[in-house]
């Protein structure tokens, strides 16, 4: 039985699932400086769930005076698919909701969610994937180009290679299919743990060299590849003020203060 002979590796895959847990869930920014603070203030106050916005011009006029700027990184997770989900789950069951995940349509995204004022300058970025396109589209699309690339897609995932009757609860399989892949056991003909981890690095760098140029980059993405490249970004020096990206539609905002 698939229970059974997955049972050695339960614990660890337990405690992977216990620190994505830890990692995704909000939390409260401790403030190293009065403008990362004021611009947490700033882009939570205009009343929609998720505010895209610049810099708060106060807070750059400020930082002027002493020859810096600040910089800031958006990381938008895609509006949630349109799928029905089940109670419980064959092996072929799940393979078949991976498939609808990748290629069913988002539900209709409320105006009203998402704000946002930002200068005419900007290209808003996305995954390659249907879902992060038809989201970026949809909010950004109107006035603000959508450039889609396949550095940003979400870290991939495969059902394990099991025969059984059983039916499990899908956050099981999830946790198993994931933990196994990110313990090495399970990426054949998908890309492995240490591949996503350096795509990741390579996409905190790209829109490092965005913001550098615009000031406010946007990325609209997926739940596990934005808390990756949120940890990359931290290690360069990038601050948290908002911490939602692992949430259909909201926004991880990570801010940095560079010289002039």
């Amino acid at each position: 039985m698939i229970v059974s002979k997955y049972f050695k590796i339960a614990l660890p895959i337990l405690l992977i699932a216990s620190i994505l847990s830890a990692c995704s869930s909000p939390s409260k920014l401790i403030f190293g400086s009065e403008p990362l603070k004021q611009q947490a203030e700033y882009v939570g106050n205009c009343g929609a769930f998720t505010c895209v916005s610049e810099v708060n011009s106060e807070v750059q006029e400020d930082l002027a005076k002493n020859d810096k700027k600040m910089l800031q990184i958006y990381l938008i997770r895609h509006a949630k698919p349109n799928v029905k989900k089940n109670l419980f789950y064959s092996v072929q069951d799940v393979k078949q909701y991976y498939h609808d995940y990748d290629s069913s349509p988002v539900i209709a995204i409320n105006p009203d969610v998402v704000s946002v004022k930002l200068n005419s300058n900007h290209v808003i970025y996305c995954s390659s994937m249907s879902r992060s396109q038809e989201t970026a589209l949809s909010i950004f699309g109107k006035h603000y180009p959508v450039v889609a690339d396949a550095t940003f897609r979400e870290f991939e995932s495969k059902v394990i290679n099991a025969k059984s009757i059983v039916k499990l609860p899908l956050p099981l399989w999830q946790l198993f299919n994931r933990g196994t892949w990110m313990l090495g056991f399970n990426h054949g003909g998908i890309e492995s743990y240490r591949e996503a981890k350096q795509r990741a690095t390579c996409a905190a760098e790209n829109l490092e060299k965005v913001a550098e140029q615009e000031e406010t980059a946007i990325l609209v993405a997926h739940g596990m590849l934005n808390g990756a490249i949120c940890n990359e970004l931290e290690k360069k020096g990038w601050r948290q003020i908002q911490k939602q990206g692992h949430v259909n539609l909201g926004a991880t905002i990570l801010v940095k203060i560079v010289d002039l």
